[in-house]
């Protein structure tokens, strides 16, 4: 008697190879090409991803790739929060509607589509870079591959150590309107996920954390506030903006005394007409806000 066929575990790489041409069908599939990879050198670690700078065909790219989150979402809606929370699902359906918008390398690097690195690369990786990569491996994942975005590789700084243009800033707001206007919030919108590349070319990048509406979270679940919350993070570019032109100092003689003095890789530039934190923020900023969008010579 046969056996039925076995049911594919319930992992985010089997729900992305049953969703990824619905989902995703401008993102181009380039694991044919992933044998060639040259790993250079590891340019950024988060808690779901490394970026690696590498090398194909003659190119330089930066790679970046997934750790195996296996969240223990309930079986029943598992396949949902895949969809809506997996970071490389996630940033994946991103560049999907830019490319598909003709957006990526204007509000984004260039994508080259996805790919995967097999067992083999992942120890030519940890030999090459003298690391050890965790990669959060646990049964059920065991057989899945280490999945990644062939992106565009960006020389240059986050915006916390960059030199910026006022054209460059603008070139911000306007990246984030397109953005917004694909019903899509950033989602962890920090100075650390702007580039500026040494040329004065401003990117949002990392869009893992990326928030698509209708979403099922319930902090923006309803119109209003999804709207709200991107309105939010228009607000949280127009501080940065500020901050990066004018800083505030803190001195202690007897009391505290502050005072706003001109960023000095920034003199004589303006990115804003806005002429107080607050003006720029739009209200009374948040502990978050105030904590988060430092900025320092």
């Amino acid at each position: 008697m046969d056996c039925p066929p076995a049911v594919p575990a319930n992992t985010c790489w089997n729900i992305w190879l049953k969703h990824r041409k619905q989902y995703c069908p401008f993102l181009e599939d380039r694991r044919d090409i992933s044998s060639g990879i040259e790993f250079l050198e590891l340019l950024a670690a988060a808690g779901h991803s490394y970026v690696i700078k590498v090398r194909l065909q003659g190119n330089v790219y930066a790679l970046k790739l997934y750790t195996l989150l296996q969240p223990h979402w309930s079986p029943s809606r598992f396949e949902k929060y895949a969809l809506t929370e997996d970071p490389f699902i996630v940033e994946c359906q991103v560049y999907d509607y830019l490319i598909e918008k003709k957006l990526v390398g204007v509000a984004s690097p260039h994508c080259h589509g996805w790919l995967t690195i097999d067992n083999d690369q992942e120890r030519k990786l940890a030999r090459k870079l003298h690391q050890t990569f965790e990669w959060r491996r646990r049964p059920d994942t065991a057989r899945d591959p280490v999945r990644g975005l062939l992106l565009e590789y960006v020389e240059g700084y986050t915006l916390d150590k960059a030199y910026m243009t006022p054209l460059a800033a603008q070139s911000l707001r306007d990246q984030l309107n397109h953005l917004h206007s694909l019903d899509i919030a950033h989602g962890d919108f920090l100075p650390r996920n702007i580039m500026v590349s040494n040329d004065s070319r401003a990117l949002l990048i990392d869009f893992s954390s990326a928030i698509l509406w209708p979403h099922p979270n319930f902090l923006v679940r309803k119109r209003e506030d999804f709207l709200r919350y991107i309105e939010n993070e228009k607000s949280a570019l127009e501080l940065f903006l500020f901050r990066l032109q004018m800083v505030r100092k803190t001195s202690v003689l007897f009391i505290y005394l502050a005072h706003i003095k001109q960023l000095k890789r920034h003199q004589g530039m303006k990115f804003t007409d806005a002429e107080s934190e607050e003006e720029a923020y739009g209200g009374t900023l948040s502990n978050r806000a105030n904590n988060n969008y430092a900025f320092v010579d």
